[in-house]
């Protein structure tokens, strides 16, 4: 039996000209192909050559197999426990497509690398190492955030295990990181129509936002919204049917009256931008970079804090004196949820509408109102002595 490298050239838009790699299998006459899952770009040298080589390393350890399993003998995981781990972590970094993913390979692969500045083996991974990593990881980011690092690094230790490279499993015997529940930041919805009736001279951010507000789809998944992901719901009304940009799957949401009137002002907008009629494939919102949309957000609620929070009730005029200075893309979202399931809305149905698989990531989103709490409370049985 005869392996073989190969590779073919890769079309795709994303990676047009990369290398594609696989196995030549050539066995008493019959050609078999198998493929390696390696990517690389022949522009990028020194990374081109990592890769033939790591492939070149997988082929000798296939052979190596062959030999044991024809002499009845199992190769054993120490011959390869000299390894260079990091080069092995990039390998399985460089297959991922997706551009936020491959940000958070980069940035767990670059903790690895200041955790061990002078390389690491296949060798040095037991549970041990690993308890002394996600320890670093605790002291030089936010949990959440160490968490994310560790997750990837844990990943490749798996497959490391099942490629052969190692004997145990680390992460058996080491817990993961916990995450721990971040703050549900939403407006009430005085403020929310405080915001509708505040000017700014970005009226599609404003238009943006407010529609985020009834409808709670990501701001990623808003940014990114075109005419075609707007279709008829069958009972008279509309929905945004989209493919998640965060988890890729197909949703639909349908959309409230009041996110209708948004709408409608973002695509008067968006034609008047384009000097024509909306095709399906344009974008009906004008975001522009997220940081700019999140510096304008702040400033459109702080004038419609200074315009018009006399108005307020005391309690919301205390939430929304600090919530307009911390304002963010992510608040429409949490407004929309929260806004539902104080009006009662069924639980279920409002974790649907915003794509969670886990009932827990909905309960995030629970928020019963302050004032809601002390009407509860009032409705106690009382007597006296």
């Amino acid at each position: 039996m005869r392996f073989t490298l190969k590779h073919r050239v890769l079309t795709a838009k994303a990676r047009k000209g990369w290398h594609s790699f696989f196995i030549e299998i050539f066995d008493r006459g019959e050609r078999k192909y198998e493929s390696l899952d390696m990517v690389a770009d022949p522009a990028d040298k020194a990374k081109y050559r990592q890769t033939v080589q790591f492939c070149n390393d997988l082929i000798a350890r296939r052979q190596l197999e062959l030999k044991g399993l024809t002499s009845g003998l199992k190769a054993p995981a120490a011959e390869y426990a000299d390894g260079d781990f990091l080069a092995y972590c990039k390998q399985i970094a460089s297959k991922s497509l997706n551009k936020k993913t491959r940000e958070n390979w980069h940035d767990a692969i670059k903790s690895l690398t200041r955790f061990a500045p002078h390389g690491l083996a296949f060798h040095d991974l037991d549970h041990h190492w690993l308890e002394s990593f996600q320890e670093f990881l605790l002291n030089a980011y936010s949990q959440n955030t160490a968490r994310t690092y560790s997750t990837k690094i844990r990943q490749v230790i798996t497959k490391a295990q099942k490629d052969g490279y190692l004997t145990e499993n680390p992460n058996k015997l080491v817990p993961q990181i916990s995450e721990k529940e971040g703050e549900i930041k939403y407006l009430y919805l005085e403020e929310v129509m405080l915001l509708n009736k505040t000017p700014h001279r970005h009226s599609g951010r404003k238009a943006a936002f407010l529609f985020n507000c009834f409808v709670p789809v990501r701001p990623g998944d808003l940014a990114s919204m075109k005419e075609s992901n707007i279709r008829p719901d069958g009972t008279g009304g509309f929905e945004v049917y989209f493919r998640q940009s965060k988890k890729q799957r197909i949703e639909s949401i349908p959309i409230s009256q009041q996110g209708m009137v948004y709408l409608e002002q973002a695509r008067t907008l968006a034609r008047t931008r384009l000097g024509r009629e909306l095709t399906a494939s344009d974008n009906i919102f004008d975001i522009g970079h997220k940081k700019w949309y999140g510096n304008m957000l702040k400033t459109w609620a702080t004038r419609a804090f200074e315009l018009y929070s006399d108005e307020l009730e005391p309690e919301v005029r205390n939430h929304f004196s600090w919530a307009c200075r911390e304002l963010s893309p992510h608040w429409a979202r949490h407004t929309g949820a929260t806004m539902l399931l104080n009006a009662g809305a069924h639980f279920d149905a409002v974790g649907d509408i915003l794509g969670h698989r886990d009932k827990k990531t909905t309960m995030r989103y629970a928020k019963v109102l302050p004032r809601t709490k002390r009407s509860t409370i009032a409705m106690m049985p009382s007597f006296n002595d």
